[in-house]
């Protein structure tokens, strides 16, 4: 359909064009191409459908605009009448504020780890060191895992957990121990042994800190 209203026909190949597209047609038409009755009724028709379809979509989209807006004000309300209430309520004797509560709360900090794997294989035994806190560990013939940690540093003490991730031979996790260190203090050493059950193979190792 040219600007002026012309229905023309003109060849085109299959899949070059979209509807929409624009063409130049170079040739010169002596005659106004005949349009149908037919076709002015499906170009009227199609009209008046895409009218109506788009104030039925205008409307309800509107109306759920105004229903969310609606919702988000009243639960809004909600939130600050109930900060008001609980800024009234009296706070109990050797409670603490939420605040304050918060803040003394410990945050868990990753420090170490393990990009491989450490074997349980009878007979191994390894020793490394993650910051100033030497790990080892030895397997023992009888399916027995001993871990022993030492506070290597001569000024501070250390507040975290290690935690073995114990992995079965196709690499999926069957369980974490987990060893807590609480105020370790140079020099201080922490041995602990645990049985290997069955089909583990492997564990990775990650140390967290406790950060105040």
């Amino acid at each position: 359909m040219t600007e002026d209203g012309q229905f023309l026909r003109h060849k085109i190949p299959v899949g070059r064009l979209e509807i929409g597209d624009e063409i130049v047609i170079e040739r010169q038409y002596s005659y106004e191409p005949k349009v149908s009755w037919v076709a002015r009724f499906a170009v009227a028709a199609a009209v008046i459908v895409v009218v109506a379809v788009g104030s039925v979509l205008s409307v309800k989209y509107i109306s759920q605009y105004h229903a969310a807006r609606g919702t988000a004000m009243v639960a809004e309300e909600v939130v600050e009448e109930k900060a008001i209430v609980e800024e009234a309520l009296p706070v109990e004797e050797g409670a603490e504020e939420p605040a304050l509560a918060m803040e003394a709360e410990q945050e868990e900090t990753i420090i170490y780890k393990s990009e491989s794997v450490h074997s349980l294989e009878e007979g191994t035994t390894v020793e490394e060191y993650i910051e100033d806190i030497i790990f080892s560990y030895k397997v023992s013939g009888e399916r027995n895992l001993s871990v022993r940690l030492e506070n290597s540093s001569s000024t501070g003490s250390f507040n975290g957990t290690f935690n073995l991730v114990m992995l079965l031979s196709d690499g999926s996790v069957a369980r974490t121990i987990t060893i807590p260190l609480e105020d370790f203090e140079p020099g201080d050493i922490h041995e602990e042994s645990f049985p290997l059950e069955a089909g583990e193979t492997d564990f990775g190792l990650e140390v967290t800190e406790s950060i105040n």
